[in-house]
C-alpha cells in the first residue's frame, strides 16, 4: 500500500480525510476477507497487510470473534408456526369487520325505532296529511261604522302658545310692550 501523506497540507484536514478514507477502505477489505468474499488479487493483499500491520490483525481477530459469536449466538425459538400465526391475525381481522358491521346495524335500528316512536307519540301537528274543511260561520256581526262628521270620542285640544320671534328680546325694565329691535 502507498502512503498518502501529504506535505503541502498545514492544517492536517485533507490528511484526516484521507486516513478516514484508508481506515474505512481496510475495515471494508478485511471485512469481505473474513466473509471470503474476495478475489484472489485481494486475498494476498490481505494476507501481506495482516502479516505486517499490527492495527490490520487487531481488526481481523475482532471481526473473527464478532462472527464466531453470531455462529453461537441462541436463536429464540419461535412459540407457535407462522401459519398459526397468520390464522390468528386474519381472524382478528374479521372480528373487527364483524364488530363494525354490528355497530352499524345496531344503529341503524335505534334509528328506525326512533322513528316510529316519534310517528306514534304526538308532539304537536300531526305528520299524517288531512282534508281541509270550510270553518264554522260567525254569528252576524254588526256592520262597521265610520263616523264622518262628528268624532266617538271628544279629542282635546292642545293649548297654543304664540311663538316668539328670534332676535327680538324684551327691554330689562319690565316693559314688554317696548321691544328692542337690532
Amino acid at each position: 500500500m502507498t502512503s498518502k501523506f501529504n506535505p503541502d497540507n498545514t492544517y492536517g484536514q485533507e490528511s484526516a480525510k484521507d486516513m478516514d478514507s484508508l481506515k474505512r477502505n481496510r475495515f471494508q477489505l478485511i471485512s469481505a476477507y473474513v466473509d471470503g468474499e474476495v478475489t484472489s488479487a485481494q486475498r494476498s493483499d490481505v494476507q501481506q497487510l495482516l502479516a505486517t500491520d499490527p492495527e490490520a490483525k487487531r481488526l481481523y481477530n475482532r471481526l473473527l470473534m464478532l462472527r464466531q459469536a453470531f455462529r453461537t449466538m441462541p436463536v429464540p425459538q419461535t412459540e407457535q408456526p407462522a401459519q398459526e400465526l397468520a390464522q390468528q391475525v386474519f381472524s382478528k381481522i374479521d372480528r373487527r369487520r364483524n364488530r363494525r358491521k354490528f355497530v352499524w346495524g345496531g344503529a341503524a335500528l335505534a334509528a328506525m325505532f326512533v322513528g316510529a316512536v316519534s310517528m306514534i307519540v304526538p308532539n304537536g301537528p300531526s305528520p299524517v296529511p288531512q282534508m281541509a274543511t270550510n270553518p264554522t260561520p260567525l254569528p252576524k256581526a254588526e256592520p262597521l261604522r265610520i263616523a264622518l262628521n262628528r268624532p266617538l270620542l271628544e279629542i282635546p285640544l292642545a293649548p297654543v302658545s304664540s311663538p316668539r320671534p328670534s332676535g327680538l328680546t324684551p327691554e330689562v325694565n319690565g316693559n314688554v310692550n317696548n321691544l328692542n329691535l337690532n
